[in-house]
């Protein structure tokens, strides 16, 4: 059979003060896959990545996903899949979540697209579990719905899309540090001050019904995390210094994307958001930290055929 080819973009978990709740795709970097059926099974061919990554479909995301997609629907037959990882690792930007979802998408669709994108949220969630340490689905429901998406509840599934911010810029900076989800969850607090956790869980609804009424300027006042940012921030060298940088730049708001490293700052002014990103960028380079940078808007149509 021919070959198909599958996009599936990055992603920012969290998005803030919603730990593990709120999820938003965003445009311009993504994995792509190219899959084809065969008689049985699921086979990867050499990954294409800068990165060292299994080859055992049992223990690559793309893999597993597409394993459980093929049990979902009682097939017979199996997949192919060809990886081109156009995502870092470890970068917080919903890599291993990008690769699940676009392997779960390219089984269904080889096989009659029987399932809904909402149907594939938990093959791919369940695949990123390997590699996380966690079931959560803020990085992968909104990298196949698109737009925001946020979790209810994990068991039972129950994610919804609550939309898109039209006038949203988001300036991404990944500096050159690892940080790996479970180490990030590793150092998590036990337990938080009532306070914080009315602060947190105010601003989460806020971002909601911001995404929700398309409102730029309900999300600008609501990017605030008193709880996740002040620990995982000591995995990122410099960032108080490049925080202080992008909001004296005129940024509305920044903080971690997903569990880190890299961090994001928002504004609804194209010409504010390039001079912000230069701040970010130099203040990163005079604490000696390299970091790539791009400016970006969400993705509305998650992942797709390309």
């Amino acid at each position: 059979m021919e070959w198909i080819k599958v996009f599936a973009p990055a992603t920012i978990g969290n998005i803030g003060p919603g730990f593990d709740v709120l999820g938003l795709a965003v445009r311009g970097m993504g994995d792509t896959i190219e899959a084809r059926r065969i008689e049985s099974g699921v086979r990867i061919t050499p990954i294409e990545s800068d990165y060292e990554l299994p080859n055992d479909p049992e223990k690559n995301t793309a893999g597993i996903a597409a394993i459980e997609v093929l049990k979902m629907l009682k097939s017979k037959g199996g997949v192919e899949l060809k990886i081109k990882k156009g995502l870092p690792l470890g970068s917080g930007l919903g890599s291993s979540a990008a690769s699940a979802a676009a392997g779960a998408f390219a089984a269904n669709h080889l096989y009659g697209s029987r399932l809904s994108k909402e149907d594939l949220i938990l093959p791919a969630t369940k695949a990123e579990e390997v590699v996380s340490g966690g079931f959560f689905a803020d990085n992968t429901a909104p990298c196949l719905l698109g737009g925001a998406t946020l979790t209810r509840c994990c068991n039972p599934l129950d994610v919804n899309r609550i939309g898109s911010i039209n006038k949203l810029k988001i300036i991404i900076v990944t500096p050159d540090i690892v940080v790996l989800t479970k180490e990030a969850r590793a150092i998590l607090p036990k337990q938080v001050k009532m306070k914080d956790f009315v602060f947190n869980m105010a601003n989460t609804a806020l971002i909601t019904a911001a995404f929700a009424k398309n409102d730029y300027s309900l999300f600008a006042r609501s990017l605030n995390d008193v709880i996740i940012e002040p620990v995982r921030k000591k995995l990122i060298k410099g960032f108080d210094v490049v925080k202080e940088a992008a909001i004296s730049a005129g940024a509305d708001g920044m903080t971690i994307s997903g569990a880190g490293p890299t961090v994001f700052a928002v504004t609804d002014d194209n010409s504010k958001a390039k001079v912000i990103e230069k701040a970010m960028v130099d203040a990163f380079s005079r604490e000696g930290v390299k970091c790539e940078s791009t400016i970006t808007e969400a993705d509305e149509e998650g992942t797709r055929i390309l």
